[in-house]
């Protein structure tokens, strides 16, 4: 399906983890935040998570940054494609790119990748297991669209990379600078640049149930006292020596869902791990004095999420959690700094809890002093 604007509610409703779709000149007069050589440059820093794929006929073959300036230099006109992940982390500018999916939740988002290819570059079949937009800078590709896929697919490894041994086209999509297309999780896709092109893509956190259900009943146990214990007050004689009856089964379900049942511990677990940083070595504090009026922004590196529980904010940085009163003034300011802006030092630090907390987030670096250019 290839619409030109389908509204969020259609979107949401109709394309979203159902079915892929080209946002057709969804960012009109779209200029590249990075260039190709600045891409290069990113690819060469120790700290950047980057690769180089190379393609021939039905092959490929993966490096693994960091590279040298002169790695780039010897590398042929056509077949190979550059990916630097979470450039958003490192340039300002990427970072705006998420006002394309504003509609989504901030807390969702796993970063925005960067692909430069030159001519039959690619990275081969594959499928994710999160949704990801597509967004077409410089240049033009051509993606196809295919089967959907699960864990029991065979893959090959040979190259290092996690490609589908079989593909089977749906749709082919063409796109061009300013056009996004949305891939569902599980859907195997498969790009080839026509010409030297930019592609910037937008991935989103999808933990897999298994890490939920394991994560969440580590918390949960690790507040449950030694005293409650598995419990059988309407015990019935058994009818057969050894036997489990469905009975037994329900009481002990039963007992389960009563501690499961914990919205606290739920809400407090999920936000604990959906903020937790990819790159946590990356904040650092900046040793810089603070005003009342200085603007404060979330470090780049650093996940803010939030949650309103009667009279207290239960806010998320990094992994931790904090409770804080409610108020309008912080809650718009959770919001601002969720979605990229800054507040003042003053509208976070207005009472003594969020004074503490402000504080502790400046020591630790997950906020930031900003400044303006002058």
């Amino acid at each position: 399906m290839i619409v030109k604007n389908p509204g969020v509610q259609v979107f949401l409703r109709d394309y979203w983890q159902k079915k892929p779709v080209l946002l057709k000149g969804a960012v009109p007069d779209f200029v590249d935040p990075v260039s190709p050589e600045e891409l290069a440059g990113l690819a060469c820093e120790a700290e950047v998570e980057s690769r180089l794929v190379f393609t021939r006929r039905n092959s490929w073959q993966m490096q693994n940054g960091p590279f040298r300036s002169k790695d780039f230099t010897s590398l042929p006109a056509r077949n190979w494609t550059l990916l630097v992940q979470a450039v958003d982390q490192w340039v300002p500018a990427v970072r705006q790119l998420l006002a394309t999916v504003p509609f989504l939740p901030t807390w969702r988002v796993d970063d925005v990748m960067i692909s430069y290819a030159t001519p039959n570059g690619g990275v081969g079949p594959h499928f994710d297991y999160y949704d990801v937009f597509l967004v077409q800078g410089q240049g033009s590709r051509i993606w196809k669209t295919g089967q959907h896929c699960t864990s029991r697919d065979t893959l090959r490894t040979d190259s290092g990379l996690k490609l589908l041994k079989q593909f089977h086209t749906v749709h082919e999509w063409h796109l061009q600078s300013g056009d996004v297309l949305y891939v569902p999780p599980g859907v195997a896709h498969w790009g080839v640049s026509v010409d030297n092109s930019l592609c910037y893509s937008i991935g989103f956190r999808a933990p897999s149930l298994a890490d939920v259900v394991l994560g969440y009943s580590e918390e949960l146990a690790a507040g449950l006292s030694g005293d409650l214990r598995l419990q059988d007050p309407k015990r019935q004689q058994p009818l057969r020596a050894g036997e489990i009856t469905q009975a037994d089964l329900q009481q002990t379900k039963r007992q389960l869902q009563q501690v499961l049942h914990d919205d606290a511990v739920l809400a407090r677990w999920l936000g604990m791990h959906m903020t937790q940083p990819r790159y946590p070595e990356l904040i650092q504090p900046a040793e810089h004095a603070v005003q009342r009026q200085s603007r404060l922004s979330l470090h780049p590196s650093s996940r803010l999420a939030w949650l309103e529980q009667e009279d207290q904010f239960r806010v998320f940085v990094d992994g931790d959690s904090q409770l804080l009163p409610v108020s309008n003034n912080l809650r718009n300011a959770l919001q601002t700094l969720a979605s990229g802006g800054s507040v003042t030092y003053n509208s976070l630090a207005r009472n003594h809890a969020c004074l503490g907390w402000c504080t502790e987030l400046l020591t630790r670096g997950s906020l930031q002093l900003e400044f303006s250019d002058d």
